[in-house]
């Protein structure tokens, strides 16, 4: 089984510093919704974010980058034959864990709305039979309760080559779900940090390679 946990996530709620702000205020009126109610967005709250945070201004507000990194490995073949679980961990350390028979909006407005969902309810569609589910965990925590290898993608880890590279079939893959900077939580505790680019990728595409790599190892076991 692989597990793969998108990590430091720029998915939050509009943090209360900013719920006043008129960027804000004029896109929760638009969406009929509570400021406290709608995620972060930098798309619409750029300049509140700008106003407050401005060392984390070009970080913050991305759910753009879970809902490419999540429609990838959801709809990949790895987890269509059920060798792939997936975990989203946030800054804050909301982790939604998605259960693999979860098919997500394609459209970006209604992964909003899900995600938002998820936080006001803990539970999507219900505690009973729930596709996502929201819970407080640390990376750490997420990650010993995946189990396996635990490794790490970072730019700053060892260059390997991704195709001469040990993978066991048990492994917990982490990637960074930001845009900029590096992980906010400790990544001691892998097994392995690697990198197998020398120039930085997008999360998808990290994500993607490492999902393409396991396939060519592991499922013919499954045909």
């Amino acid at each position: 089984m692989m597990h793969l946990i998108l990590a430091d996530s720029e998915i939050e709620l509009v943090p209360q510093a900013i719920q006043g702000h008129p960027a804000v205020v004029k896109h929760a009126k638009i969406r009929k919704k509570k400021p406290s109610q709608m995620l972060l967005d930098a798309s619409y709250h750029h300049q509140a974010i700008r106003s407050k945070y401005p060392a984390e201004a070009e970080r913050r507000g991305r759910p753009d980058i879970a809902h490419f990194v999540l429609l990838n490995a959801q709809e990949s073949i790895l987890n269509h034959e059920g060798l792939l679980k997936v975990y989203l961990h946030t800054r804050n350390n909301d982790v939604i864990k998605i259960a693999p028979e979860t098919r997500l909006p394609k459209a970006y407005h209604r992964f909003v709305g899900l995600i938002e969902h998820v936080f006001q309810n803990k539970y999507v569609p219900d505690k009973e039979k729930p596709l996502l589910v929201l819970e407080k965990m640390s990376l750490q925590a997420v990650a010993k309760e995946c189990g396996g290898k635990i490794i790490v993608l970072s730019e700053k880890g060892r260059k390997i080559n991704l195709r001469e590279y040990e993978i066991p079939r048990d492994v917990t893959f982490i990637v960074g779900g930001f845009s900029s900077g590096d992980f906010l939580s400790n990544i001691d505790f892998a097994d392995d940090i690697i990198s197998m680019y020398h120039e930085t990728l997008m999360a998808w595409v990290t994500v993607y390679e490492l999902i393409a790599e396991y396939e060519r190892r592991y499922l013919e076991e499954v045909k």
